[in-house]
């Protein structure tokens, strides 16, 4: 097995970290860390039992793949100061959501591929979004896979879909959370109800609909199981296909309106 590398132990590649050791997708002594915090990263080493790095360049020197867990804003700093250890031997892998494999190529000689994970993997659910370079190896393209599915499922894309489907991946916890909080906060407004219990029927709703799911229901069939002819529920369905599509019109024009001035930033950063 290669050792594998993290740099940055923050939300993602603490986690990443916790899932890799727990699943047993890879043994604690071959993980090596660094982190700008030194406290975090001495956390995570007593909770895991992986090895600390005294530095960035000490964790590529002894990696063959290398997770690069920073902000997008990040990226071009670390990549300045660890790029030239970065040769054709290692797999970079970064998670960072607007660095393109273009931008990472720009700035390191490795093999290349980006990963957008969900903060569902912490329960080894919902998908990973993984887009290889050209210069990735069958190898490549075998192992991160098989790693990744600690940590839940993994679908393999192309990068110019990656970012719309980040919305529905990384993002959607979020976007759905919101939606389902409203509806318990509605329900609660107009009839007078605690919301704390609109919101506790409304998240155990929502789990028993997701194990539906699981179990390989789809979508039209659950709704045509409960929106029965000429019902109530069936009034409200038809609420939604009305009012829903100009909504998630709007969320994806206002997602992609935002990744596309990080990406300026990024940009400028050259």
């Amino acid at each position: 097995m290669v050792k594998i590398g993290i740099i940055g132990t923050g939300s993602m590649g603490g986690m990443l970290i916790r899932k890799f050791v727990e699943t047993g997708a890879v043994a604690a002594g071959d993980i090596i860390a660094s982190n700008r915090s030194r406290d975090k990263l001495e956390a995570i080493v007593r909770r895991t039992g992986i090895r600390a790095g005294s530095d960035n360049r000490e964790v590529v020197n002894a990696s063959g793949i290398v997770f690069l867990c920073v902000k997008p804003l990040d990226v071009r700093g670390v990549l300045k100061e660890v790029g030239g250890l970065l040769t054709p031997d290692k797999l970079l892998v970064s998670t960072a959501g607007e660095v393109s494999i273009s931008d990472l190529r720009d700035l390191a000689r490795a093999r290349v591929a980006r990963v957008i994970p969900s903060i569902t993997s912490e329960l080894s659910l919902g998908v990973s979004l993984v887009s290889f370079s050209d210069s990735t190896t069958p190898g490549d393209r075998e192992l991160l896979p098989g790693l990744l599915r600690s940590i839940g499922r993994t679908v393999v894309v192309e990068e110019k879909d990656m970012d719309v489907l980040t919305d529905l991946t990384s993002c959607a916890p979020a976007f759905i959370s919101s939606l389902m909080e409203e509806l318990a906060l509605t329900a609660s407004r107009k009839h007078g109800i605690s919301p704390e219990l609109t919101g506790l029927l409304v998240k155990e709703t929502l789990g028993g609909t997701a194990g539906l799911l699981a179990d390989g229901l789809s979508f039209e069939t659950i709704v045509e199981r409960v929106a029965t002819k000429g019902g109530i529920t069936e009034e409200g369905v038809k609420v939604i296909k009305k009012e829903a599509p100009p909504l998630y019109d709007h969320l994806l024009e206002a997602t992609g309106a935002k990744r596309k001035l990080v990406e300026e930033k990024i940009r400028g950063q050259k």
